[in-house]
Order: C-alpha cells, then sequence, then structure tokens
C-alpha cells in the first residue's frame, strides 16, 4: 500500500467511527423525554403571546 492509500483507509475507519458514535448519542437521545422544569413552564405561561395563541386555535382543519 502506498502512502494515499493508507491516508485514506485511514480517513475512512475515522470517519465511520465518527458516524457510529453520532448514531449512538441521537438513539440514546431520541427516547428520553425532556426533562420538566415548572419555573420555565410558569415563565411560558405568564410570557406567552396570546395572539399568536388565537391564530393557531382558529385555524381550519384542511
Amino acid at each position: 500500500m502506498n502512502s494515499l492509500e493508507i491516508l485514506l483507509s485511514s480517513t475512512a475507519v475515522v470517519v465511520a467511527i465518527a458516524g457510529n458514535l453520532y448514531v449512538l448519542r441521537v438513539v440514546r437521545r431520541s427516547g428520553r423525554d425532556r426533562p420538566h422544569d415548572p419555573e420555565r413552564v410558569q415563565k411560558l405561561i405568564e410570557n406567552a403571546p396570546m395572539e399568536l395563541l388565537e391564530k393557531v386555535l382558529d385555524r381550519q382543519p384542511e
């Protein structure tokens, strides 16, 4: 093997390992619920723009 082939093979191995780690991270996080933060919920309720909520609720189903 010449140096170009070694470099290409090494790069392919590194990319494959990085891809597998990314997929593993996504799989572990995808099934997990978000943590409940009562302070953030209360802040959202207090500061939510009601005119935007009315637009969502008034939409007719297609």
